[in-house]
């Protein structure tokens, strides 16, 4: 009697259980890196996920992070059916998780390495143990910087600031030694007395849509469609223009290929 009432009773367990994995199916859970506070970052999404849930007829919704603390474990933890991020997130969630890039900024990433023009630094092995103005970790112009230097005990120290007029005021005024800034940002800016030392060896996708590996594929098809036609960018107008960008563009998982490893010092993405 008491086996035939546990049978019953995990058969109404289990019922619940794919219930709600259905259920949960039907909502598409969707983040993005922190750089806007969450208020900022519903307010920014928000016409574009709807969007999606429009011509889906899945039910998309946003999930803010307040921090990358709090966006890291949710990576880690894979809490996010759709993202919006870095290409070596994408990169990394790729490899761990499975994930797919679907769309994405168009344009590349790359940084330079900049001093001031009467330095007596000449190349990076000189920045060991030296003041560097750079964002935070996980910036991925920071990642690929750090990704030099293998070894911790000889890394440069990082004066972590915010923007590149920042980044660009920390050097020059001698706080730092020398900057990470990104290619595109150093060619359009006044570089009297400065110089660059070095150059990124290779270009990065910029900013990527992705997509967890349980999403179907007929699913996922329709949400990258959606990112790229001509709707889509008119709807999420307002989130180019905070990243100058007219519209997305397909995204190819070769172009991602081994940039997960430069998440590898931060804790938890080993």
């Amino acid at each position: 009697m008491l086996h035939q009432w546990m049978r019953k009773g995990l058969g109404i367990v289990l019922g619940c259980c794919l219930a709600s994995a259905v259920l949960a199916k039907d909502e598409i859970v969707f983040s993005t890196a922190p750089t806007q506070t969450p208020e900022q970052t519903i307010k920014l999404y928000t016409p574009l996920i709807n969007y999606l849930s429009q011509v889906t007829g899945k039910q998309f919704v946003i999930k803010p992070a307040r921090n990358y603390l709090e966006y890291n474990n949710g990576t880690l933890q894979n809490a996010y059916d759709m993202v919006f991020d870095g290409p070596h997130y994408t990169a990394w969630r790729m490899e761990r998780q499975g994930a797919i890039p679907i769309a994405r900024l168009p344009g590349a990433i790359s940084i330079v390495v900049a001093v001031r023009e009467d330095s007596n630094i000449r190349q990076l092995d000189d920045l060991i143990g030296r003041n560097v103005c750079a964002f935070s970790s996980p910036n991925m112009l920071t990642m690929d910087f750090l990704n030099y230097f293998r070894n911790p005990a000889r890394q440069p120290v990082l004066l972590r600031v915010e923007g590149f007029k920042e980044i660009n005021e920390c050097l020059k005024s001698g706080r730092g030694d020398a900057a990470v800034l990104r290619d595109q940002v150093w060619a359009k800016q006044d570089q009297t007395g400065l110089r660059l030392i070095a150059h990124a060896y290779r270009k990065h996708p910029e900013r990527t849509f992705s997509v967890a590996a349980d999403i179907e594929p007929e699913l996922r098809e329709k949400i990258a469609a959606a990112l790229i036609s001509e709707e889509g960018n008119k709807v999420a107008a307002p989130l180019l223009e905070v990243f100058k960008k007219e519209k997305f563009i397909p995204a190819y998982p070769a172009d991602y290929e081994g940039l997960g490893e430069l998440l590898a010092p931060v804790w938890g993405f080993q």
